[in-house]
């Protein structure tokens, strides 16, 4: 079974990977809904607000 070990070191340790691959699936939805942006500190921004390492800036509506 492929994963034996991983199964095993759980119950060993108590410890699992579940907050990195959630952090892993953030970003890759963010990499999916950013296609054809050029601006890699954009994408990179977007990454660091979505998985809290920076904090949200709220979007400030412009009157006419």
């Amino acid at each position: 079974n492929r994963w034996k070990d991983g199964l095993l070191e759980y119950f060993k340790n108590k410890i699992s990977n579940g907050i990195s691959e959630g952090i892993n699936n953030k970003i890759k939805v963010i990499k999916r809904r950013s296609y054809g942006f050029y601006d890699m500190n954009y994408f990179f921004l977007k990454i660091l607000m979505a998985t809290g390492f920076l904090p949200h800036i709220r979007k400030i509506k412009m009157q006419p």
